[in-house]
């Protein structure tokens, strides 16, 4: 019984000297957002845990702790950070820069971009970066549309007024106004009308009115007249190009016309013959004292009257 305990005891002895006895831990790599769990020996090399996860690592990525630290603890994290080269765009403005490590949101600060209230990214922000990763910045505003009675509120990456119709798909005719005009840039809180123009032609009948004639006579005094044959309007048909603005009616103008019937004139006689008029009235009383005399009255005429008073 004894031997047999010293058998053990040495066996177990050679095997801590051979080092055949090392113990297995489990150590997590994490490679932006992929996790890779992989079973190593205690003692083994940062780099050895690489290599038997299959994990390739460039000359630029920085893996921590160091490819050379030796793993003792189950469970220890190895992180690696990526040299990467990403792409920026913002409009018509492109940026290539190279980061190692870090996320979609150090790009930007780096490219010192900053996002207004509507704007986003095709990518999220705490992203982590990948080789060769391309970033566009889409920019927004925030526009009001007033079209056909109603008043649209709506973000757009259009840049120019007539880019915001298309994209909103409000179709405009030629004749529509379009204020500011199509080509117009937007910027944010920018409002566009849109007001719809069309052209009809009417026709309606319409009086048309008679004209006076007037014949003298010198029969007649001249602070008279008489109607001789009385006036009748006449009618026609005229046609309109009527201009209606968002369905009310904004001009007209007249484009042709047709006599129906025509006017009668009116006919008028005045008179040309002047009336006479006193030109001068002589008191003369009588010589008896009685305080009775006469008038001489002389008209324009000519004609002398005496008149008692």
């Amino acid at each position: 019984m004894r031997y047999n305990i010293r058998l053990l005891v040495c066996l177990w002895l050679m095997v801590m000297v051979t080092g055949c006895g090392k113990r297995d831990m489990q150590v997590v790599i994490t490679d932006g957002h992929t996790q890779t769990r992989v079973k190593i020996s205690a003692g083994e090399t940062v780099e050895k845990a690489l290599e038997r996860a299959e994990i390739p690592i460039d000359d630029k990525d920085i893996v921590k702790p160091e490819l050379s630290e030796k793993i003792m603890e189950s469970g220890t994290e190895i992180t690696i950070l990526r040299h990467v080269m990403v792409t920026v765009r913002d409009g018509e403005k492109v940026n290539k820069l190279e980061l190692t490590g870090g996320t979609v949101q150090d790009v930007l600060d780096q490219a010192e971009i900053a996002l207004n209230e509507h704007d986003y990214l095709d990518h999220s922000p705490e992203g982590s970066l990948t080789d060769g990763m391309d970033i566009s910045v889409v920019r927004r505003m925030a526009v009001t549309i007033l079209v056909d009675g109603e008043t649209r509120e709506c973000l757009t990456t259009a840049t120019d007024v007539e880019s915001l119709l298309a994209e909103q798909h409000i179709a405009v005719d030629k004749k529509d106004r379009v204020s500011p005009a199509r080509t117009a840039k937007l910027s944010e809180g920018s409002r566009i009308a849109v007001e719809r123009v069309s052209v009809k032609e009417i026709v309606e009948r319409e009086p048309i009115a008679f004209e006076t004639q007037i014949e003298y006579s010198n029969s007649m005094y001249s602070d008279e007249s008489v109607e001789k044959t009385p006036g009748v309007e006449g009618e026609k048909e005229v046609t309109y190009q009527v201009t209606y603005v968002d369905g009310k009616e904004e001009s007209r103008k007249p484009i042709s016309e047709k006599v129906i019937k025509e006017p009668t004139d009116c006919v008028m006689t005045q008179g040309t013959k002047k009336r006479r008029q006193i030109v001068s009235r002589q008191k003369v009383p009588d010589c008896d004292g009685s305080g009775h005399g006469y008038y001489i009255i002389t008209w324009s005429d000519g004609t002398v009257e005496y008149e008692d008073y």
